[in-house]
């Protein structure tokens, strides 16, 4: 058990690691919204998705590493949790799993944070985009739309072609 409980541990402080990295990108992309570097916020979107790509195979691992010890305890998957092994733990490892449980906490609600700004700030420039479009063309060429049986009915004129609502 203490050796499945140190290699989740090493899994789980990888995993930290990839999430702080992925928290540090979302916060540079943010930086490149505001700033309207859209050319800097398109180089971090392959960085992106190999993070994202990381988190998915430690995330595999740490869930292939639960069923084996599920498998060699007669415990349930769903009982072995970061909250079941800090109970049935003593010292060390019970501090060093209460931290890792409390950083990810913290981790995952940041990166929430960060995420949900970005994708205000992009709304808020597909907005800005169709505004101007809308000043480009004359907006009442654009009032044509198809409805789910496939005719065609008039729009408002004022209707947009990025949802707006938040």
């Amino acid at each position: 058990m203490s050796q499945f409980i140190a290699e989740l541990i090493s899994l789980i402080r990888e995993e930290e690691e990839v999430l702080t990295r992925f928290l540090d990108l979302l916060r540079r992309q943010k930086q490149f919204l505001l700033a309207n570097q859209i050319d800097a916020f398109r180089e971090t979107v392959a960085e992106q998705e190999r993070l994202v790509g990381n988190i998915r195979e430690l995330e595999a691992r740490r869930v292939s590493k639960v069923k084996n010890m599920a498998a060699s305890t007669g415990l349930r998957e769903d009982e072995i949790t970061l909250t079941h092994l800090i109970e049935i733990t003593l010292g060390d490892v019970s501090t060093e799993l209460k931290d890792l449980k409390k950083n990810l906490s913290q981790l995952v609600e940041r990166i929430r944070r960060v995420n949900k700004v970005n994708e205000l700030l992009i709304k808020r420039s597909l907005n800005f985009i169709q505004q101007s479009i809308g000043w480009m063309i004359d907006a009442s060429d654009v009032t044509q739309v198809y409805d789910p049986s496939g005719k065609t009915t008039r729009q408002a004129p004022d209707s947009v072609m990025v949802n707006k609502t938040f």
